[in-house]
């Protein structure tokens, strides 16, 4: 069975084997990495991943650059500001070091949550301006979705052990 027009083809799986099974017949018919979506409302694990594709994520680049950016920010903040009050301090700084250290670490630390969870909720897509998928509420029910990019001459059998198929 072949698809006739381009678009997705979605389909919820009810159970982890049979998603996995439709994954491997996706492969055996030479569909890319980069023509599969899977979705599910639990984490999967490492089977799930289609044949050919690269798990990537910017989460740690992302991280160590939000340090630096905050601890930056932070140590800048106050540094201006022990310079902008032109309090009598005898010489001694307003800030000393041990204080100025203490919110430096603090700007390390909320740039790097802040960029990390900034990547997370980029990577995952969230929120999602686009209306949700046709099978989407099969979610609720931990099923697995695995939607595929057709095009003409598309092979649909990998969808045989889904409870439904939808297009979009």
């Amino acid at each position: 069975m072949t698809t006739r027009a381009g678009g997705w083809l979605h389909a919820a799986f009810a159970s982890d084997a049979d998603a996995l099974e439709a994954l491997r017949r996706l492969a055996e018919d030479g569909v890319t990495a980069e023509d599969i979506e899977i979705r599910s409302s639990t984490p999967l694990g490492h089977g799930f991943v289609p044949t050919g594709a690269k798990i990537a994520t910017f989460v740690p680049r992302h991280a160590v650059i939000g340090g630096l950016l905050g601890g930056t920010a932070f140590f800048f903040m106050v540094k201006l500001t022990s310079e902008a009050q032109a309090l009598p301090t005898g010489g001694m700084p307003i800030f000393p070091l041990p204080t100025t250290g203490v919110i430096t670490f603090e700007g390390i630390a909320i740039g790097a949550i802040v960029l990390t969870v900034a990547t997370i909720l980029y990577e995952c897509r969230l929120p999602r301006r686009s209306t949700p998928g046709p099978l989407d509420h099969y979610l609720a029910d931990d099923h697995v979705l695995v939607a595929v990019r057709c095009s003409e001459g598309t092979p649909t059998a990998w969808a045989s052990k889904a409870v439904e198929t939808g297009r979009s």
